[in-house]
């Protein structure tokens, strides 16, 4: 349940740019301020069945924009080539050409 709700939230960080005001307001206080439907709707003016409909809808939108442009796992991709990164550049005799292999592996 966490992992999703931090998921619907990364979503949003990276695609709410592409959603309505009202679609992005929405979103973001259901996800990341824990707001419940009946508190957006009041704050929104919509019924608690619209921000229930919009929410659905949004969240349609911002997971069909990953699954096109897959931004989200290639941040996490990055993510964790640059903690291996970071630990390899710890040792005392980092190992250059894995070094060089994951750098290469970093999409941009």
């Amino acid at each position: 349940m966490l992992d999703d709700v931090i998921r619907k939230g990364r979503l949003l960080d990276l695609y709410g740019a592409l959603l309505t005001e009202k679609q992005r307001q929405c979103v973001h206080l259901y996800y990341n301020q824990d707001w419940s439907l009946r508190e957006i709707g009041e704050a929104l003016s919509v019924s608690r069945q619209g921000v229930y409909d919009m929410l659905h809808r949004s969240v349609q939108a911002l997971e069909e924009y990953e699954k096109q442009l897959h931004l989200l796992a290639k941040n996490e991709k990055n993510n964790a080539v640059l903690t291996k990164l970071t630990a390899l550049l710890a040792e005392q005799n980092p190992d250059i050409s894995a070094i060089r292999c994951m750098v290469a592996d970093i999409e941009i």
